[in-house]
């Protein structure tokens, strides 16, 4: 594990500074985290009572501990903790960590190698340092929800609590280029997350668009306003999301689509103008994948859906050299957790497997239960032909009678007229076999007194 060894003290509470200390224990740090007794951490009661769901996710792989830090016998343990810790995360409003005698100041006076990790709705310092700060209001004040939303429709939110976990991201990278620095230096460091810093870091590509062409952006729906096609396309069945970043790719997709001709029309030929003509190139997409189901997809990732379509699709988009255009389905979050390619990140969510040895039989058997696991429409199938030989070959060893063969290490025994071979008697270990009788059989040896 990365950061085995590494011990971090979690004074941090909801998501963004717990989901940051989370990601460390993921990779082996031994993290404790320091909740008020009573209640502790706000998100334990989230549609729960003492331990949610939503708690349990976001503090998986920790250890705990109840602590009240207005005493001050609470703020000396404490203490004495982060004297031992190479990081500390706390997400206190500014100012309340110096009075509770944990700030910055106090720590690194005992532990001048710590990493103290501060991450707050604003920052330190500024107009709203004080403020409270939590996901929406970070997405409403860092333009992401202006961004987000069909054209003519108000503002937003962007699924998920985003803006906590961008910021517990940054906290977890730069903690860790911290530690890489306390290595070269053997000194440790205060580092200032902000959650609306953390949100509009994740806009770089709108917000550079915006400096060099002096355009506001807009909201444009599920569609990318400088690339196309970028965007998800209504099939028979469902939605698919397209995204084509080169001239090769866009000319398998037209072939896939099976009107050739759309990579050689002027207006259709280059992403420029495809943006230009957005309108028309999306009418002209959604007829022809209309007739079609989301195999169109499956077949970009090479899974099977039905073999006919399945052939076409995937002879249209694939090539001998250059990547394949890139789609996939457009489901729920929730359905993620019966698809094969869905993989949670971190060796400590889930359950802990231990996987067997490789060549023996329980990996084989652990190899068929994962198969038989996957859903139906998920495993990948053989071709055909491969199937009906696979079969065949199957069927002519079920018929082909087995000749018996001799045991290793001694010569085959006699058979007996009638009776089939004889199986030889094999001595007891450490002592000799007995005389036989004749009519009594083997002589018992006698007891032992």
């Amino acid at each position: 594990m990365m950061l085995d060894g590494i011990r971090v003290l979690d004074l941090s509470r909801v998501i963004a500074g717990p989901y940051c200390a989370t990601l460390m224990a993921d990779l082996g740090a031994d993290v404790i985290k320091v909740e008020r007794p009573g209640r502790g951490d706000d998100l334990r009661a989230w549609r729960g009572s003492g331990m949610s769901a939503t708690f349990a996710a976001i503090n998986r792989g920790k250890r705990g501990i109840a602590v009240d830090l207005q005493q001050p016998e609470g703020g000396k343990l404490v203490l004495e903790l982060a004297r031992r810790a190479d990081v500390v995360v706390e997400n206190f409003l500014p100012g309340v960590a110096d009075k509770l005698g944990l700030g910055y100041p106090a720590v690194s006076a005992v532990n001048p190698a710590a990493v103290y990790v501060s991450v707050t709705g604003f920052g330190q310092d500024g107009p709203h340092a004080r403020r409270a700060g939590y996901n929406t209001i970070a997405q409403g004040m860092s333009g992401i929800m202006a961004l987000t939303g069909m054209p003519g429709h108000p503002p937003t939110k962007v699924g998920g609590s985003v803006s906590d976990l961008a910021a517990a991201f940054l906290a977890f990278g730069v903690a860790n280029a911290a530690l890489a620095h306390r290595l070269r230096t053997g000194r440790g460091q205060h580092l200032d997350v902000s959650l609306l810093a953390s949100t509009l870091a994740l806009l770089p590509d709108p917000v550079a668009h915006y400096f060099d062409s002096g355009q506001r952006p807009t909201r444009v729906g599920n569609r990318n306003p400088y690339l196309s096609p970028a965007e998800a396309f209504r099939t028979k069945d469902g939605w698919v999301q397209v995204v084509i970043m080169n001239p090769e790719q866009f000319a398998r997709f037209s072939r896939a689509l099976g009107e050739p001709s759309l990579a050689d029309e002027p207006k259709f030929a280059t992403n420029d103008t495809r943006v230009a003509n957005h309108d028309a190139f999306k009418a002209r997409g959604e007829r022809a994948l209309s007739r079609d189901d989301r195999r169109l997809g499956r077949a970009v990732r090479g899974r099977a859906g039905g073999r006919r379509s399945h052939l076409r699709v995937r002879r249209g988009l694939r090539g001998r050299t250059g990547a394949a255009p890139g789609a996939g389905e457009v489901g729920r979050a929730a359905g993620l957790r019966d698809r094969a390619h869905a993989r949670l990140p971190g060796p400590g969510v889930g359950d802990a497997r231990t996987h067997p040895a490789p060549g023996s039989g329980a990996r084989r058997a652990h190899r068929r239960g994962a198969r038989r696991a996957r859903p139906a429409e998920e495993r990948d199938r053989a071709p055909r032909r491969h199937r009906r030989r696979r079969a065949a070959v199957r069927a002519s060893a079920r018929c082909r009678p087995r000749p018996r063969r001799a045991s290793r290490g001694r010569a085959q025994p006699q058979a007996v007229a009638g009776l089939g071979p004889r199986r030889p008697r094999r001595a007891p270990k450490g002592r000799a076999q007995p005389q036989a009788v004749a009519g009594l059989g083997p002589r018992r040896p006698a007891a032992r007194p």
